[in-house]
């Protein structure tokens, strides 16, 4: 990390360095105008090189930093437009260059720079057509730099032999102020002026691209660091040895402080005076070795040097200060280590031999709450299978005697229809048979009319079987009873009609026992096809006579209804309005009042086709369905029957809790929702909890379908 930090301060460093220096760069403001004539108006004027060397210095000098404004065989308005241009651009320039390539005259001891258009014909034409070097000094003046003059126009120029020749002819009177070669300017403080060979003597145009001169110039340039007297200095030596000592070149320079055309080495330095790395300043040296500040930029690098090889030694004293640091440090840890993991092993002992300690323990409570708890099952399985042996044997009892009294009821009722068949045949075989109010009376078996079914609802099929279910429990029918459950829509009310259907049918099944009874007695007489409870009908209209009369019929026996005791309608009304809006309470008032017991099944069956309540509800309203009823009035045929009195009222068996009835409640729960009959009849020859094996019983058929 600190050799890192030092690349950052010098990149840092390098980067303001760069900044000023562009800044100063730009402040520096450097001008130039560039003119190179070759291709005149007078063909014998023709110069191959110089239009080569304005485009090669101009190029040259925008390397360097100058602005330059460039003239390429410029006619005398050409020239005078770049003069002005030129002069508005020296206005406070810090530096100011002019450089002329072409022909040039020398008259009266002034300098006339030659336009590609300018005839010179006498004296006169000096004047008029050509371009005093005057102008362009008064354009250098306005400038508050450094003034630059290169004139590279002592080329050997056919007009000054023109007008010698004229001279002889007579023709002009000042001829002999021509000469060919240019005059020395006057010096002036802060002008440096470059001729490219001696005063009054002509230079070379040269044979290549460029002339003698400016070919040396433009080599010259490229060597940033150079003063600018050293500069000309460097381009004379060049062209004399180029030349072979015939062309000279002098340069006048009147400055107080040295100058530099080429200023890249100082811009080049400006950016790495203050870098801390040594190696840029090496190659600032390596590039620029003529600059005058090649000597700062080795002091900056031994100064660098020195500062580097003091960094490195005060790192490694700290270096060697960290590792011995560390290492105390690492010997501290090592003891602090060693003495921690002695504590934690003499601890680990410890914990090892109380955790032997507990386990004994705990492997000793295991198995002495194992064995009681295996004792404590073993009891409990016990009582468990006494009380469902005792629970089955109270329940078989209890059958047992529901059964049988039943069975009595069934045989005394039919008794009783038997002696009111047996009464009716004699009433009839003492009539006379020719009475047709009597005629096919005992065909005539009367019934209840088929209850009116209710109209289709529109809505949900359920609710529309629902009605009718209804309407049948006020009005019950078990012929309807059976069609309504033959056209059942709605399954979930399948079991409430089975029962409604079993409850009727317990007065039904009565009828095949009448049967056997009177058939020996009158062997002609068919028995009824089924017996039905029903109020006397109407009696029947008088058949109209027939015309032939026919043969006798055998007599017929009409089977009487049974006219219901007052107890009976009573009873048979509430049970009525109680099938019409059923109710666990109001059943429950009824079967704890019932009067007529030939009822009692139907209150069964009609209590468990309806939805189940709460535990709580049905031990406080409903009675045991072996439970006698307090008022047990006889009921009678036509006139009163007697209830049975030989047998005792079956006591309920009391409801034996055991300690799996939560689970199979549970497990009941799960096999309402799953709706599979083979789980449920699997469910009930394992059941243990015989308080559940009536809703096991009730679950299995309604699955059942019927």
């Amino acid at each position: 990390m600190s050799t890192r930090r030092p690349i950052w301060i010098a990149a840092l460093y390098s980067l303001v360095l760069l900044t000023c220096s562009i800044s100063v760069a730009k402040a520096d403001r450097r001008v130039a105008l560039v003119v190179g004539n070759s291709n005149y108006s007078n063909a014998s004027l023709f110069l191959a090189n110089p239009k080569n060397d304005a485009t090669d210095v101009a190029a040259a000098l925008r390397g360097v930093g100058f602005e330059v404004l460039q003239a390429i065989d410029a006619n005398k308005r050409d020239l005078d437009l770049n003069m002005a241009k030129f002069a508005r651009l020296a206005t406070d320039a810090d530096a100011a260059l002019f450089y002329y390539a072409g022909h040039a005259v020398q008259y009266q001891g002034r300098n006339f720079l030659m336009p590609t258009d300018a005839e010179v014909e006498d004296e006169i034409s000096f004047r008029y057509q050509m371009t005093p070097l005057d102008d362009v000094r008064a354009a250098l003046d306005r400038g508050d730099g450094v003034k630059i003059v290169i004139l590279d126009a002592c080329r050997n120029n056919p007009i000054v032999n023109a007008l010698r020749r004229k001279k002889k002819s007579g023709d002009s009177r000042a001829i002999d102020a021509v000469r060919g070669g240019l005059a020395k300017i006057d010096k002036a403080q802060g002008m440096v002026v470059a001729y490219s060979t001696a005063a009054d003597e002509v230079a070379a145009d040269g044979d290549g691209r460029n002339s003698p001169f400016t070919s040396a110039f433009l080599k010259r340039l490229k060597e940033p660091g150079l003063e600018i007297e050293q500069l000309f200095r460097r381009v004379a030596a060049d062209v004399n040895a180029q030349t072979g000592g015939r062309q000279r070149p002098e340069t006048y320079v009147s400055l107080l402080s040295n100058y530099y055309l080429n200023q890249t080495d100082r811009i080049a330095f400006d950016k790495i005076k203050d870098s801390p790395d040594p190696a840029v300043l090496q190659d600032f040296i390596a590039k620029f070795s003529t600059s005058s500040y090649v000597p700062e930029a080795q002091n900056r690098i031994q100064r660098i040097e020195a500062a580097i090889r003091e960094r490195q030694n005060q790192e490694a004293r700290q270096r060697e200060a960290a590792r011995l640091a560390e290492e105390q440090r690492k010997a501290e840890r090592e003891a602090a280590l060693r003495k921690l993991a002695e504590q934690e092993e003499a601890l680990r002992k410890q914990e090892t031999l109380r955790a032997q300690a507990a386990a004994e323990k705990v492997r000793k409570e295991r198995e002495a709450a194992q064995a009681q708890e295996e004792q404590r099952l073993r009891l409990v399985a016990e009582k468990e299978r006494k009380e469902r042996e005792a629970a089955k044997a109270q329940e078989e009892q209890r059958v047992k005697l529901a059964a049988e009294r039943e069975r009595k009821l069934r045989e005394e009722a039919a008794q009783l229809l038997a002696e009111q068949a047996r009464t009716k045949i004699a009433a009839i075989d003492r009539k006379e048979p020719t009475n047709p109010s009597l005629a096919g009376i005992s065909t005539d078996i009367r019934t209840l009319p088929p209850p009116t079914e209710a109209a289709p609802a529109p809505g949900d099929p359920c609710d529309r079987d629902g009605a009718m279910l209804a309407q049948l429990r006020s009005n019950a029918s078990i012929e309807a009873v059976t069609e309504l459950e033959r056209r059942l829509s709605c399954e979930k009310l399948r079991a409430q009609i089975l029962r409604l259907r079993e409850s009727l049918s317990a007065v039904a099944n009565a009828a095949p026992a009448i049967a056997p009874q009177i058939k020996p007695a009158v062997e002609k007489i068919a028995p009824p096809p089924a017996l039905v409870i029903a109020p006397p009908p109407p009696p029947p209209a008088a058949p109209k006579q027939e015309a032939a009369p026919k043969p006798p019929e055998p007599p017929k026996v009409a089977v009487a209804t049974v006219a219901p005791a007052p107890e009976c309608k009573k009873d048979e009304a509430r049970l009525a309005k109680i099938r019409a809006n059923p109710s666990h309470a109001d059943l429950a008032a009824l079967e704890r009042d019932l009067g007529c017991e030939r009822l009692r099944p139907q209150i069964v069956r009609l209590r468990e086709s309806l939805p189940k309540e709460t535990a709580k509800e049905t031990a406080k309203d409903a009675p045991q369905p072996d439970q006698p009823s307090a008022a047990a009035n006889p009921p009678t045929l036509q006139s009163a029957q007697s209830a049975p009195s030989g047998a005792k009222p079956a006591q309920p068996a009391p409801i034996v809790q055991v300690r799996s009835c939560d689970e199979e409640r549970a497990t009941l729960a799960k096999l309402r929702a799953s709706q599979s009959r083979e789980d449920v009849v699997r469910f009930e020859r394992e059941l243990a909890c015989e308080q559940l094996r009536p809703q096991v019983i009730r679950l299995r058929e309604s699955l059942s379908g019927g």
